[in-house]
């Protein structure tokens, strides 16, 4: 008896000296899209980057975007996250995005499509929309920009104008002839071939080109204008 009284007794002894159990909601983090709750955090799909705007970098000391007389400014942003790259149409071999989480890029103006996202304004961009990319620690210097895919930095030519007479002409005039040719100092990687393979990019740093008019778009760093173009823009080259 008095051993079944005692196995009795044992589930509210144990009771009493087990440990207390705090339990705490764990609160996930609410993510909104356009100002609308959705389940999860946004993951872009495919070619597409979702950049959190941050148009306040060219106030840092690396340089600034564009010269004055430029019809629109490119943007820039941080990169939250990227998809894992398009497929090629006819092999399916997967181009992956050419920057990641982390990364600062620079971007057209009106490229992609604009969101709010978790109440922050954000852009979501193919790679195709990228100008320049750099680490996101870095400044936006010359040193540290990086060109994608076929992309070309251009130092632009600057041509000294005259009148027939001779004259030269004022530099408010002559700014509003835009350059079209230019001293390559960067190139990309190339564009990814339907194997997957890298096309080499067909100008080299230090060769001379000639674009197309109104091609690339135009940006100042360290204090000097540049321009991007894209490789099917450039006309021709030549060394000097």
């Amino acid at each position: 008896m008095l051993r079944l009284s005692l196995l009795a007794a044992l589930p509210a002894t144990l009771a009493l000296i087990a440990p207390t159990t705090v339990r705490t909601k764990v609160q996930l983090r609410d993510y909104t899209l356009d100002d609308a709750p959705i389940g999860g955090p946004l993951e872009p799909v495919a070619n597409y980057i979702l950049v959190k705007i941050d148009d306040g970098i060219d106030a840092t000391k690396g340089g600034v975007f564009l010269p004055d007389q430029a019809k629109e400014k490119p943007s820039a942003g941080i990169v939250v996250a990227a998809g894992e790259g398009k497929s090629h149409p006819d092999t399916g071999v997967v181009i992956p995005n050419p920057v990641g989480e982390g990364d600062r890029v620079l971007y057209g103006k009106f490229d992609g499509t604009s969101v709010k996202y978790n109440g922050e304004d954000h852009q979501l961009i193919k790679d195709d929309d990228i100008l320049l990319s750099w680490g996101g620690d870095a400044s936006m210097t010359l040193g540290e920009v990086k060109c994608v895919a076929d992309n070309v930095l251009v130092q632009v030519t600057k041509n000294e104008e005259e009148t027939a007479s001779g004259i030269a002409l004022a530099a408010g005039v002559s700014e509003q002839t835009r350059t079209t040719s230019g001293v390559v100092v960067k190139t990309g990687t190339g564009r990814i071939a339907a194997d997957g393979a890298s096309v080499p990019v067909p100008v080299q740093v230090g060769e001379s080109v000639k674009f197309k008019d109104y091609a690339g778009a135009d940006i100042r760093l360290d204090g000097e204008d540049y321009i991007v173009v894209r490789v099917p823009d450039c006309l021709a080259k030549w060394t000097e």
